[in-house]
């Protein structure tokens, strides 16, 4: 785990705090993109993205997603996609990833939906503590009929693109949507700390070098 020192360190500046939620929706949308093309996502990472959407506490974005250490996998991918680095899969998570980012924004504006949402979530959680675990199938079976019901009616919706025979199965349809949600959240602490497009085609430069500061921080922990 990380020191308080760390912590407090990463919290310090908007730019940090933006890198960190660029990661976790970028590690958001990877699982996205690996579900539907094999049916399988790590574990750990989707544990960390499914609990941040249990975390109340949205100021300290560290804490949201537990530690910086945890979102390693959105780190290296971000730094590749901010870099310029050859990725087999690239345009698919932007692609993904500036969905989430457009739907964000068109949510801020759903106050009904907003507390739809939040009310909704209320419920799941005590479900997950019934359970004992936020990963648990008919958690986040929950989570995907609430994303269902809600985000999936804002147009336009996000298509998944992949082999038919694993988005044809619940477990994996439900978990892409449940992931779909929590790349939500971490859309909103990114427009929260002063995140958008234009943040990403002037400030790349910048970014990349705070994803890469992240990166050492995370390899220490």
């Amino acid at each position: 785990m990380p020191n308080s020192t760390q912590i407090h360190a990463t919290r310090a500046t908007a730019q940090a705090n933006r890198a960190i939620a660029l990661a976790a929706m970028v590690q958001s949308v990877s699982m996205v993109d690996r579900i539907a093309r094999t049916g399988l996502c790590d574990e750990d990472d989707f544990n960390t993205i499914i609990q941040s959407l249990f975390t109340e506490n949205s100021e300290d974005i560290v804490r949201v997603y537990g530690d910086i250490h945890q979102l390693q996998t959105g780190l290296h991918i971000s730094e590749k996609l901010l870099g310029g680095s050859q990725m087999e899969r690239a345009k698919p998570l932007m692609t993904y990833a500036a969905g989430l980012i457009a739907l964000e924004k068109k949510l801020g504006k759903k106050k009904e939906m907003l507390t739809a949402i939040s009310d909704g979530m209320t419920r799941i959680k005590k479900q997950s503590e019934y359970f004992g675990r936020v990963t648990h199938e008919s958690v986040i079976g929950g989570i995907a009929d609430l994303y269902g019901s809600t985000i999936s009616t804002l147009k336009p919706s996000i298509i998944v693109r992949g082999k038919p025979e694993h988005l044809k199965q619940s477990i994996n349809t439900n978990r892409v949507r449940a992931l779909l949600l929590a790349g939500i959240r971490a859309a909103h602490l990114w427009h929260k700390h002063g995140g958008g497009h234009l943040r990403l085609l002037i400030g790349r430069k910048k970014l990349h070098q705070e994803i890469e500061k992240l990166i050492k921080l995370a390899s220490k922990i």
